[in-house]
């Protein structure tokens, strides 16, 4: 399916999960999952989908804005361990970090618990889901540089100043609204939400104060954000998305079974139509040997086939003529091709050999008695040849020259 499934998870995994199908600039099908788990219920839709995308609680990521970042993708990382070190209050080993440039030039970096990032994917796992993108919610907001995004959460504040995401819950929030009113590089201030923040100058700011964001409308946000621009992916390195082969495979495992199907039961009728042949063959087989008892009461015991090899062979010039004129035509037959016979006759008494044929072409007729006569066998025309259809119909009388 074309659908991306927005997770946006809460602060654990037992807290509740808002999820949507998004595709095409509109939520296909959203709902409110009571925790990680529950999200088992759309697991199979979720696997088919083109991307799903978990997005986490900014309260658990650091995140760190790199002015002026070295060009080199190798050097910028570094660079970005390096500074972030300064924020962390543990050993940078204990921590996964991402960075990524923004469109102005300047490098953002990213970093979360090895442990909480593990939890998450764990969690998800377990309900059957797995992210292709893990990013945090506070880089899906709009970053612009002299401009502020506030959105007024009842129990935290998720926001932006200039290209420096954060979110934190209350009182904290009002902390930090007040250090961004005394910015002095922020001009503008787009706030969702019921109420200002207390302290600051709101007037010497160019203010847009917007509804409070429900969650249509977060949704709305988010699934523009991605696709306006990449998100910062935690799924990288140690934690890159394996392809998952199986739940990749599964809309074509209906196929599949409907081919081994159709296999086995190509099989099955190939095994009954030879067991049906040779019981055929067999009784065949018995038929020739009750008629050959009945004519030949003196040789019952004997082979049907070795028997009258015996009669021909011992009735003169007529069995002379008989067998090496029928393996001369059957070799010829193989040379010539696409030629059939319809009939073949021969009269002992009158020593006659004459065969009806049905070819493709008069050509074809000719080739097959100049074969026949290389063989030492002449073949005359009785009649004319006639059209019957897409066939020629002719009659050949044959004799040993």
């Amino acid at each position: 399916m074309n659908e991306t499934l927005i997770l946006i998870l809460g602060q654990t995994p037992a807290a509740p999960v808002i999820w949507a199908f998004h595709s095409e600039g509109r939520v296909r099908l959203a709902n409110l999952a009571e925790n990680v788990a529950d999200l088992a219920s759309i697991a199979s839709r979720a696997n088919a989908a083109r991307q799903v995308v978990a997005i986490l609680p900014g309260e658990c990521v650091t995140m760190r804005v790199i002015p002026a970042p070295p060009k080199t993708q190798r050097q910028f990382r570094a660079a970005s361990h390096y500074l972030m070190e300064d924020e962390l209050a543990e050993s940078i080993s204990n921590v996964h970090m991402v960075a990524v440039r923004h469109e102005s030039g300047a490098g953002m970096a990213f970093a979360i618990k090895h442990s909480v990032l593990e939890t998450w994917r764990e969690a998800l796992a377990e309900s059957g889901v797995f992210p292709d993108v893990m990013t945090v919610d506070f880089a899906l907001l709009p970053s612009t540089l002299e401009r502020a995004v506030l959105v007024d959460f009842p129990d935290r504040l998720l926001g932006s100043a200039g290209l420096q995401g954060f979110a934190v819950e209350k009182p904290v929030a009002d902390m930090i609204a007040a250090s961004i009113l005394s910015d002095e590089s922020i001009k503008e201030i787009v706030l969702y939400g019921e109420r200002a923040f207390d302290g600051g100058d709101w007037e010497s700011f160019t203010l847009d104060w917007r509804d409070p964001l429900t969650d249509e409308a977060i949704i709305a946000l988010y699934a523009g954000a991605l696709d306006a621009r990449p998100a910062p992916n935690f799924l990288q390195g140690e934690y890159r998305k394996k392809r998952d082969w199986s739940a990749a495979a599964g809309p074509w495992r209906r196929t599949a079974a409907l081919a081994a199907a159709c296999v086995a039961g190509l099989v099955f009728v190939s095994v009954a139509d030879s067991v049906r042949t040779l019981r055929f063959a067999e009784s065949l087989e018995n038929e020739t040997l009750l008629l050959h008892q009945a004519a030949f009461p003196d040789a019952a015991s004997a082979d049907p086939r070795t028997h009258a090899r015996t009669v021909l062979a011992s009735s003169g010039g007529g069995a002379a003529l008989f067998l090496p004129i029928s393996t001369y035509i059957a070799e010829t037959l193989e040379e010539v091709g696409d030629v059939q016979i319809d009939r073949v006759r021969y009269n002992a008494e009158r020593n006659e050999y004459s065969v009806n044929l049905r070819v493709a072409n008069v050509e074809q007729l000719d080739a097959f008695k100049r074969i026949l006569a290389t063989r030492g066998v002449t073949a005359t025309e009785s009649g004319s040849v006639r059209r019957s259809g897409g066939y020629y119909l002719g009659e050949l009388r044959m004799s040993l020259t």
